[in-house]
């Protein structure tokens, strides 16, 4: 017997007796597969006589039935391939209709159960469709755009930057001045946890609101962003409260697990002073008030992807357990990192100085404060969440423009750049 690696040239160079076809197809004279319904033939006539065996749905021959095999097994004329077919014994009694029925049924359900998101799914219509103008049906039935005025988000806070700290605040360096902020913003919430289940347009304006003016409060600690002018100052608001707010939410979320108050797929947040946790896998979600489509739909956009990355974001957030001080270093480097990037010009300036700054004061916190001139690795850390937060706004800004080139909501804001990522 030849051992696994060995080589018998009698069998490595003739195939088996059983694959090698001595007859020719019947119908056409090509090389035969086998018998197909009766004769032998080549698997492309037994799949002609499959098509057309039992309707007969064929032209009548223009040669009155003298038409004769090209080469290469050519027929011009179906009627005449038909014809023979039934000539060397085809029979449509050979058929086998309904081949393991209950199998195929199972198997085209559970298929068609399984079938990825895609645009076809989404919109119910082929691909080629949504680059085609809609109709005038549709176009007759489509809600009206509507313009959604922020103003009133914008005017609260300004006032909050005008405002600014009731009370000066001395003795404290720039980031333990934020830290202290953070504590301030945070303080006299409720113990009570309340659960929120339904998110609609009233909702999510409440903590839009809420989000920007605590992002807004938070700002007026840092001194440096106070003696910007004051267009500058609301300017840099506008890009950096939701990314502040992502960072917000996660080490609310991350304590929240650590205390047990929390599980898995769950989000805690602070809103009017109020505790409140939302379960992503309950959450009723209303959508009609900006877009046509349900949210059942919308989930071509990949909303799973996105609760998976923020459980990685929050095991990272429970790994790290920040300090205050750390948290306001967090949140500065990705708020103005991200705001300078997104300006560029004079923000981007006054970004990389607020940065250049606080990094001096984490440094002075960690050699003077913890006696930890070794750092490094909670700097590592720190940074890879921030960066984790900032990949996950690419890639829902990417879903973003993906759902304005295919029109998937009718309402716009009145100030767009403030809601660019939302």
């Amino acid at each position: 017997m030849a051992s696994p690696g060995s080589s018998d040239s009698s069998s490595s160079k003739s195939p088996p007796v059983a694959m090698i076809s001595t007859t020719n197809c019947e119908i056409c004279g090509q090389q035969a597969h086998g018998n197909h319904y009766g004769a032998l033939s080549c698997r492309a006539c037994a799949a002609f006589f499959r098509r057309y065996g039992v309707s007969n749905d064929v032209k009548s021959c223009k040669k009155n039935g003298t038409c004769v095999v090209l080469k290469k097994g050519w027929f011009n004329c179906k009627k005449c391939r038909l014809k023979k077919c039934w000539e060397k014994g085809m029979k449509i009694d050979s058929f086998q209709f309904g081949r393991d029925p209950e199998k195929v049924t199972k198997a085209l359900v559970e298929f068609i159960g399984n079938v990825p998101p895609s645009m076809d799914t989404f919109l119910g219509r082929p691909n080629y469709i949504i680059y085609c103008a809609p109709s005038a049906e549709q176009l007759d039935n489509a809600p009206p755009r509507v313009i959604i005025d922020v103003q009133f988000l914008i005017d609260k806070a300004e006032e909050v930057l005008l405002k600014g700290l009731a009370s000066p605040i001395f003795a404290l360096n720039p980031l333990e001045k934020l830290a202290f902020g953070l504590q301030q913003i945070r303080r006299n919430v409720r113990k009570q946890t309340k659960i929120i289940t339904k998110i609609g347009k009233e909702e999510a304006f409440a903590l839009f609101e809420d989000e920007m003016l605590k992002a807004a409060e938070w700002l007026t600690y840092y001194d440096d962003f106070s003696n910007l002018p004051h267009q500058v100052q609301l300017a840099m608001l506008k890009g950096i409260w939701k990314a502040w707010t992502r960072l917000d939410k996660l080490d609310i979320t991350a304590k929240g697990r650590k205390q047990n108050m929390c599980g898995s797929q769950q989000i805690m947040a602070h809103l009017n002073k109020h505790r409140v946790l939302c379960d992503l896998r309950k959450m009723k979600i209303d959508v009609s008030w900006c877009s046509r489509y349900t949210v059942e739909q919308l989930q071509f956009f990949s909303q799973k992807e996105t609760a998976d990355r923020s459980e990685e974001s929050i095991q990272l957030m429970l790994e790290l357990q920040p300090t205050d001080v750390e948290l306001a270093f967090m949140m500065c480097q990705l708020s103005f990192q991200y705001v300078g990037k997104r300006f560029q010009g004079v923000i981007l300036e006054v970004s990389d100085r607020f940065l250049e700054s606080i990094s001096n004061h984490l440094h002075d916190y960690y050699v003077n404060d913890l006696n930890m001139p070794q750092y490094s690795k909670r700097l590592v850390k720190m940074m890879k969440i921030n960066n984790h937060i900032q990949q996950d706004i690419l890639y829902e800004r990417e879903k973003i423009q993906l759902l304005k080139v295919f029109d998937v909501y009718y309402a716009d804001y009145s100030h767009s750049e403030v809601f660019r990522d939302i």
